[in-house]
């Protein structure tokens, strides 16, 4: 008889199902559309633009960009540099494109296992780990966006496992050569998050703040500024070194100069004031830092609106989907992809986010705390501390700006769900049932997260949600 038990406590096979369900899930359809989707406008032109070396500008950091273009590189693969990315829906006019999604989508379904691992580490649950990992693969959003030539799947596969590495650094004896280690190794992976996005900020303030829970619990004030003098000094050279490898390969005018001062484009080739011996060509730490001051300048001025763009109190309830693309097959049926999250687990995990919070009032009250206390905390912290970061924004955002605190969520479920479903039932029949659920939703919203034709009939079945059009 199958003894799901005894299979599940063996953890190669729980890796090894991950693993294979991440790539089945991110790899099937692959290369479909043929036409550029969504965002892919902008990262897949300045993914180009490192083969011709001219000069792009973009309000985020270049490491996702550049770890495409290198991919790309390696592979031999030829770049369309007469290829115009003007339009959303523009077929693609040769495979490099391919290129690109294959290193996303690689990103994306390790993505589930480096969330197994910070789970288990933060919870020692299996279980929990587990649970994770299979809410990761089965999302939908998280599918889409590993699918195609967008950058938040490295965002979150850096930040996560810089979190894990934290937490594998604090089970070490301060100072020690292994402890060494692991906070340098912390440092890069929570840097590289930073150097995708700017929003990786959040996954290094759940690091400072860790470092302050155990600084305040051992009051030792030495091994607290020991780490973050290494989380902010290795920081750095890795940070700085991005920019530096990105400027030096951007060494030709380009239609990006416009946004940067004479100097600037001086050390720029072909550019209207690179034979202008009067200006002084700027050092590489002078474009540095000019350029990530023109970075944060255009953030802070981003004043348009977008059709789809949503406001933070949205997100947690799935009100504003986002329109990817658009496209017709044969006999005319339709094909679109939407950035649609799974609402089972969405809204469950809000349950379960709105349970941990009252529990962890009553917990604060306690003078002795239940273990799951500084898992729990570190998840609200991490939840709250990425939605409040677009509570004082301006600018527009979108639903995927709502991932980090999903995937917090996420693990914030799975350890709910095993604690309470697992442990403590021997049937366990509502963790099995509660991940076929989930597998309904996900199969449900599939063809819209993969852009498979549907009929409107069936297509209208799936936008019961909100109004999408």
């Amino acid at each position: 008889m199958f003894d799901f038990v005894k299979i599940i406590k063996k953890e190669w096979v729980l890796i090894a199902l991950l693993l294979i369900l991440g790539i089945a899930t991110r790899f099937y359809h692959f290369g479909q559309p043929n036409q550029i989707v969504f965002d892919e406008i902008y990262f897949s032109k300045f993914v180009t633009d490192y083969s011709t070396g001219e000069y792009y500008f973009d309000i985020h950091p270049p490491l996702a960009k550049l770890l495409m273009a290198g991919w790309a590189k390696a592979t031999g693969a030829e770049a369309p540099i007469d290829f115009d990315f003007k339009n959303i829906g523009r077929e693609y006019t040769n495979d490099f494109y391919k290129y690109l999604r294959f290193i996303v989508s690689v990103f994306g379904a390790f993505l589930p296992l480096i969330v197994y691992l910070f789970t288990k580490e933060l919870s020692k649950s299996k279980m929990a780990a587990f649970l994770a990992g299979l809410f990761v693969v089965f999302d939908n959003a998280i599918l889409t966006q590993s699918r195609l030539i967008l950058m938040d799947v490295f965002l979150l596969v850096f930040g996560f496992l810089g979190l894990w590495l934290l937490l594998l650094a604090r089970k070490k004896q301060a100072f020690s050569k292994s402890w060494l280690w692991l906070s340098v190794a912390t440092s890069l992976s929570l840097t590289a998050g930073f150097a995708v996005k700017w929003t990786g900020l959040i996954f290094i303030g759940v690091a400072g703040s860790v470092l302050l829970f155990d600084w305040f619990k051992t009051r030792s004030g030495k091994v607290f500024f020991g780490q973050a003098g290494i989380l902010l000094g290795v920081g750095f050279i890795l940070y700085y070194s991005v920019f530096a490898i990105h400027l030096s390969l951007l060494s030709y005018s380009g239609d990006g100069d416009a946004f940067m001062t004479p100097s600037f484009q001086k050390t720029l080739i072909g550019s209207k004031y690179y034979n202008d011996f009067s200006i002084k060509p700027a050092s590489t730490f002078s474009k540095f830092l000019e350029l990530n001051k023109v970075m944060y300048t255009a953030n802070a001025n981003l004043k348009a609106t977008h059709s789809y763009g949503s406001q933070w109190y949205t997100w947690p309830f799935l009100l504003r989907p986002i329109y990817y693309w658009f496209g017709t097959g044969e006999e005319g049926v339709a094909s679109r992809i939407y950035l649609q999250g799974n609402p089972f687990i969405w809204w469950s995990g809000l349950v379960a986010f709105v349970y941990w919070l009252f529990w962890l009032i009553r917990q604060s009250f306690k003078k002795i705390k239940d273990s799951e206390f500084f898992p729990i905390l570190l998840l609200m912290v991490g939840y709250v501390g990425n939605i409040l970061a677009y509570v004082f924004v301006d600018r527009v955002a979108f639903l995927y700006h709502y991932f980090p605190s999903l995937l917090f969520l996420i693990v914030g479920l799975s350890i709910f769900l095993a604690k309470y479903f697992f442990e403590f039932n021997k049937s366990k029949s509502v963790i099995i049932g509660f991940v076929l659920v989930t597998i309904i939703f996900f199969q449900f919203f599939a063809p819209l997260s993969y852009g498979l034709p549907l009929t409107d009939k069936a297509f209208s079945e799936r936008i019961w949600l909100n109004s999408w059009q």
